[in-house]
């Protein structure tokens, strides 16, 4: 047993900070909310017991290609990478690293459109050091989200990090998710608008995440009523459509006002590419692979087990 009187997660949190994610102290102390003093000291103790040299390196016996082949054999899809244990600890760091070997591996060409959706994965890997150079690509948000008070539903804002970690060329979309009737009309003629539906159009790649179940959702764009009855059946959702368990579709009140690439529209896009980690996330993963919506899955190993457990 450790003999220390220190917080051991703390600890193990501190020196995964520093020796993994490579943060300066003062960075890990802004981090945890703790003092640089403080992290320095929880450093030199985590040296002192071994814990850099057990914890911090990789414990796990999961072979993650192994892992990753299996879970592209049950989703049914082209491409699964798998990062190690659970990217929450690492505030998603290991999935922005392997979404940028994926857009390095299709190598956009100037020109080409690359779209980006919503939710807190894609909010915290869009700007990730990981990120390719994108110079000359196009990037558009995938759903309105104008007035949306949450920072990973502000599309525009999602599209402006990303562009400015890459170099791609940022598209903005000057619309909220779900419009009045009037303002839905108005947008159909409107320039700027059709400028974005004809990236939905022609986009070679997309990159999106996953929402949860809607029963157990704590996040929610302001536009996707609460306690909906006929959302209850809802295991995740892809750009703002909802999903049943079998990949159809889940109506609800004013979702065809809904600012976002119909069905149609993202399946005939060649790569979209699901960002997604969290057990919770398992059946949402199942029912998006099941109604076409993915190719490639970056994902990590905790969900990936997950994902396996539930298609039992």
């Amino acid at each position: 047993m450790l003999e220390t009187d220190m917080d051991l997660p703390l600890l193990h949190r501190a020196a995964t900070a520093y020796y993994l994610d490579d943060l300066r102290q003062a960075e890990v102390a802004e981090r945890l909310g703790i003092s640089r003093p403080t992290v320095s000291k929880l450093l030199t103790e985590a040296r002192r017991i071994g814990m850099v040299r057990f914890e911090v390196l990789d414990p796990s016996a999961v072979d993650v290609r192994s892992l990753a082949g299996q879970v592209r054999d049950v989703l049914g899809v082209r491409e699964v990478r798998v990062a190690p244990g659970d990217q929450h600890e690492r505030d998603f760091k290991g999935l922005g690293e392997l979404l940028g070997e994926e857009l390095r591996a299709l190598d956009l060409g100037s020109g080409e459109a690359l779209l980006l959706s919503s939710g807190k994965t894609v909010h915290a890997v869009c700007d990730s050091p990981g990120l390719p150079d994108l110079s000359g690509v196009v990037v558009a948000p995938t759903v309105g989200g104008q007035q949306e008070s949450d920072p990973w539903f502000q599309t525009n804002e999602l599209v402006r990090r990303f562009a400015d970690r890459t170099g791609a060329t940022p598209r903005f979309m000057f619309a909220p998710a779900l419009p009045s009737a009037s303002l839905w009309d108005s947008l159909q003629a409107d320039p700027s608008y059709r400028e974005i539906t004809d990236l939905w159009d022609r986009a070679r790649v997309a990159v999106t995440g996953v929402g949860a179940p809607y029963r157990s959702r704590s996040s929610l764009t302001s536009v996707v009523p609460r306690g909906d009855s006929s959302l209850a059946r809802a295991e995740g959702d892809i750009c703002l459509h909802f999903l049943d368990s079998a990949g159809r579709e889940v109506g609800f009140p004013g979702a065809d006002r809904l600012v976002r690439p119909s069905l149609e529209q993202l399946r005939r896009i060649p790569h979209l590419v699901t960002v997604a980690a969290g057990a919770e996330k398992a059946p949402s993963i199942l029912a998006a692979s099941r109604a076409g919506l993915v190719s490639t899955l970056v994902t990590d190993a905790a969900t990936a087990e997950a994902v396996l457990a539930a298609a039992l």
